[in-house]
C-alpha cells in the first residue's frame, strides 16, 4: 500500500514537471488559485505579482473562463479577468488572451486600480 502511494506521488510530480502539465492553464475551465497563477505567469506576468493576479481574478469571476458581467453602462467584463468591452479585443474569453489582457491593463502587476476588486479589497485573501 505504501508502495502504491510512493508511486502515485511520483507520478503526480512527474505530471506537473512534464510541458503538457504547465500548459494545462492555459486550456482553460475553471480555475483555482495555483491554475490562475500559472496562466498569469505564461501570459507573460511576473511571478513576483501571481498570487496577487490569482486572487484579484478568484474575486473577479470565481476563477470561472466563462464568467460576464453586463454592466450599467453597457460595457461587458469577460473571463477570470474580468476584462472591459471598452479594451476591445483584449476583452476575450479565451484564457491565454484574458491573461494577457491583464498583464497589459495592470502594467504587469504594478497597477490594479481598474479592478473594482482591487479597489474594495475583495481581493484580498482570495489565494
Amino acid at each position: 500500500m505504501k508502495l502504491t502511494i510512493a508511486v502515485i506521488a511520483v507520478i503526480a510530480v512527474l505530471a506537473l514537471r512534464h510541458p503538457a502539465g504547465r500548459l494545462s492553464a492555459a486550456r482553460g475551465g475553471t480555475l483555482g488559485c495555483y491554475g490562475l497563477e500559472r496562466l498569469w505567469e505564461q501570459a507573460g506576468g511576473p511571478a513576483s505579482s501571481a498570487r496577487t493576479a490569482a486572487a484579484v481574478a478568484m474575486a473577479e469571476s470565481a476563477g470561472r473562463q466563462y464568467a460576464t458581467m453586463r454592466n450599467t453602462d453597457g460595457s461587458t467584463d469577460r473571463g477570470y479577468f474580468q476584462i472591459n468591452s471598452v479594451h476591445g479585443a483584449l476583452s476575450t474569453y479565451d484564457p491565454a488572451g484574458n491573461a494577457r489582457a491583464a498583464v497589459t491593463i495592470s502594467r504587469h502587476g504594478r497597477d490594479w486600480s481598474p479592478w473594482v476588486t482591487w479597489n474594495t479589497g475583495a481581493w484580498q485573501g482570495k489565494c
